[in-house]
């Protein structure tokens, strides 16, 4: 019976992380339709709209570029890396597509959405939040880099796994942009809702995971 239980449990664990693969994926996809706007970058439309009177005077176009050429690549590497049978199976790629994510999430993905951040959508409340996520990526993904150096590799993962929940925030904005925006309040109000949602429940919820794991990890050792 225990066996059966553990089959169903890692049935029910591959078909959960297939959903979600598949979600970032589609959302993903959708996030990267707008980029034939940006180059060269239409200020009539979109996200660029409005930005014209800073967007090279005050350097934005660096973060800006340097965020939306890694960004995409982050989320779909990140999918990739959270296949076990690849972890197993296929050490080196899972190595070196790591490295990939590292570097691109350290010199483009976060720096840029630090300079992004600046002038974001929503004041103080959305800079704040931006900001936080931009330097909060790039110390767990220092971490987590500097965790696998160390061949301290459960610690390495759940580093990563912040990281990767941290990157993902661009895809739950858009989903809680999306329901938010049905209910009748203001909406910048909204969108600065949207946004912290989009990131502290979630890495809430994985704090919580992790002690757990932990705790039980500890308490078998000391045992």
């Amino acid at each position: 019976m225990l066996k059966i239980a553990d089959s169903h449990f890692f049935t029910l664990q591959r078909m959960v992380k297939f959903i979600v693969a598949a979600a970032i994926l589609y959302i993903g996809t959708l996030i990267l339709t707008p980029f034939p706007h940006y180059l060269p970058p239409d200020f009539a439309r979109g996200f660029l709209r409005n930005k014209a009177s800073f967007f090279y005077s005050s350097g934005y176009f660096i973060g800006f570029y340097a965020h939306i050429a890694t960004a995409p690549i982050g989320l779909f590497l990140g999918i990739v890396q959270l296949s076990r049978t690849i972890r197993r199976s296929r050490p080196a790629i899972h190595r070196q597509l790591g490295q990939c994510y590292v570097w691109i999430v350290l010199i483009g993905v976060a720096p840029g959405g630090l300079i992004m951040a600046t002038r974001s959508y929503g004041g103080i409340s959305s800079q704040l939040c931006f900001g936080l996520i931009s330097v909060a990526m790039w110390i767990t993904t220092f971490v987590a880099w500097r965790r696998a150096m160390l061949h301290r590799y459960r610690a390495h993962g759940q580093w990563m796994c912040r990281s990767y929940t941290l990157m993902c925030s661009a895809i739950m904005l858009r989903v809680f942009s999306y329901v938010i925006s049905g209910l009748t309040i203001d909406h910048t109000l909204a969108y600065q809702i949207s946004a912290w949602l989009s990131w502290v429940p979630a890495m809430l919820l994985l704090e919580l995971f992790f002690w757990q794991v932990n705790r039980q990890a500890l308490s078998a050792t000391v045992n």
